[in-house]
């Protein structure tokens, strides 16, 4: 019998995950679930006839679900037990603009307690249901992960950010795909430098990408890595985190080992290369880069997305700059927030960075 799957979190970004994996013959049983039911189901309808159309799940469902009720969430993932759980959900949805556009130029950290809230309480679901799925996190997950760490509640993984970037260095290499091995370390904030073109200073990122086992000069692979590449802007972008998303979920599905990328795994800061099976989540570092170094590489990064530290209680420290503009901006400093200040911060952030 093939596996089952729960996507939380239809929106646009969760939509689009549950179509990709509509697509995967591993998976048997395919469950979205949100609280917007009447949207839901008639997602899961069309759902369903794409993977009749593409050989994908036999059985595709909707499943009415609030992650703030941790018991009704544990009782769901008791029933259903799946092999896989992928979490869309999130009180922060980057792409829509704020009334005060400045508000949007903010350091990307800054919004990790309304990234915090939702997977959190899926974590304390899944313990609560005391079910053996993995997680994979799509919120902001280089910066979620590390901050769940400390209380025992990291998702396995995450998707997006390295994974979709370590396919650029591959396609660029020059050479078969099967011929080409890529070992990306790289937090969500060096991203920018490979699709945007950002000036300035840039977050640290390694590389070793191999060519018909022969190893890249540094200098080449530095020139890939912000080489020009044209991307859509916005939430069409949630169609390559998809297929990110789907790579990885059919990787946690097999006997044998994936050689692919995932943030945050196990908990780590940032972005690594890894391998991903049944048995779970392992990294697959450069030769030349150890553990305790891609960890630092990654830590410094998460700097320049206003984030300086992570505490061993899981206290999120932020950077003097992010806490002087969100002060500026939101009327809200933001220095440290402990555990049990996130769901009142993530409420203030909501309150004062208005929407258009």
């Amino acid at each position: 019998m093939g596996a089952t799957v729960l996507v939380i979190g239809l929106g646009d970004l969760g939509t689009r995950v549950f179509d990709a994996l509509a697509r995967l013959p591993e998976i048997e049983r395919l469950v979205g679930a949100g609280r917007d039911e009447a949207r839901g189901r008639a997602r899961a309808g069309q759902t369903a006839l794409v993977a009749s159309l593409a050989g994908g799940p036999r059985h595709v469902a909707f499943d009415p679900l609030d992650l703030e009720d941790v018991a009704a969430s544990a009782a769901l993932l008791r029933r259903l037990d799946p092999e896989v759980v992928v979490t869309a959900a999130s009180r922060h949805t980057w792409w829509r603009p704020f009334a005060d556009e400045r508000v949007g130029e903010l350091p990307f950290g800054v919004w990790l307690p309304l990234q915090l809230v939702l997977v959190r309480k899926l974590m304390e679901a899944r313990l609560e249901a005391g079910i053996a799925a993995r997680v994979v996190c799509l919120p902001y997950p280089d910066g979620v992960g590390p901050a769940l760490a400390p209380l025992g509640l990291a998702p396995e993984l995450g998707a997006g950010n390295v994974a979709e970037t370590a396919p650029k260095l591959a396609v660029l290499a020059g050479a078969a795909r099967d011929e080409v091995r890529v070992r990306l370390v790289m937090h969500h904030a060096a991203q920018r430098v490979a699709f945007g073109g950002a000036a300035g200073d840039e977050p640290p990122w390694a590389a070793e990408v191999l060519v018909r086992g022969e190893r890249l000069p540094d200098e080449d692979v530095r020139r890939l890595f912000r080489a020009p590449w044209p991307l859509p802007q916005g939430r069409d972008t949630h169609e390559l985190s998809a297929a990110a998303t789907a790579h990885a979920v059919r990787a946690l599905l097999a006997d044998e080992p994936t050689a692919t990328h995932a943030p945050a795994p196990n908990g780590l800061p940032g972005g690594y290369p890894v391998l991903l099976s049944r048995r779970g989540v392992e990294l697959d570092l450069p030769a030349d880069l150890s553990r305790e170094e891609a960890i630092a590489l990654n830590e410094r990064a998460a700097a320049f997305d206003g984030l300086e530290r992570i505490e061993p209680d899981g206290t999120i420290v932020f950077t003097g700059e992010a806490a002087a503009a969100t002060e500026q901006l939101l009327g809200l400093r933001l220095e440290r927030v402990g555990p049990e200040e996130v769901d009142g911060v993530a409420d203030e952030l909501a309150a004062r960075a208005t929407r258009k």
